[in-house]
């Protein structure tokens, strides 16, 4: 056996490899995009996200608004949905990413939620951001209404919803979002 040969042949099997991975993770890439685009499509008019209206955990009456240049993640989501339990960690990690002055993640339980029910979840999954409850189901309905959990809404710095996301999402689907949020 020539040494040379050998070698020439691993030489060839290791561009073919790599020409292999690269359309392999070309597809991956393009496969997030039009995931992304067809779970989190824009929405057909531009809405935009009214105040909305809600209870703190403790009771208290809220109102949240979009703020001039921050982003804002808002999401419909129940303490005793396997979904919105599946989707959380990334939302979690997505505040510890993210949050600060350009992106704000906020949790709203929806009518029917209890606010122990909604600690509870909080504690377990150390959730950092913000949670309220739409005890009337007044939030939700100011957005169109949400007809099944979790929901979550993108909105941009000029306060339009540009996503509305129905069922859990996952961190490369909103990552893609967000890197083309404008």
């Amino acid at each position: 056996m020539d040494p040379f040969r050998n070698g020439r042949k691993k030489a060839v099997l290791r561009k073919k490899r790599l020409v292999l991975e690269i359309l392999l993770w070309s597809g991956l890439v393009l496969g997030v995009y039009f995931f992304s685009q067809w779970r989190g499509a824009a929405t057909a008019q531009v809405q935009r996200l009214p105040p909305l209206l809600v209870t703190s955990l403790g009771g208290e009456p809220q109102v949240l608004a979009p703020q001039p240049g921050q982003a804002m993640l808002v999401n419909f989501w129940s303490p005793d949905c396997p979904p919105c339990l599946a989707e959380t960690p990334a939302l979690v990690a997505l505040d510890k990413i993210f949050a600060g002055p350009h992106l704000r993640v906020v949790g709203i339980a929806t009518a029917g939620s209890s606010a122990e029910g909604v600690r509870d979840v909080a504690r377990r999954f150390a959730i950092p951001y913000p949670l309220y409850l739409d005890r009337e189901g007044e939030a939700s309905r100011s957005v169109g209404g949400v007809l099944l959990t979790p929901t979550t809404l993108l909105v941009n710095g000029h306060g339009e919803i540009v996503g509305r996301f129905v069922g859990a999402i996952s961190l490369p689907v909103i990552f893609w979002r967000l890197l083309w949020l404008g």
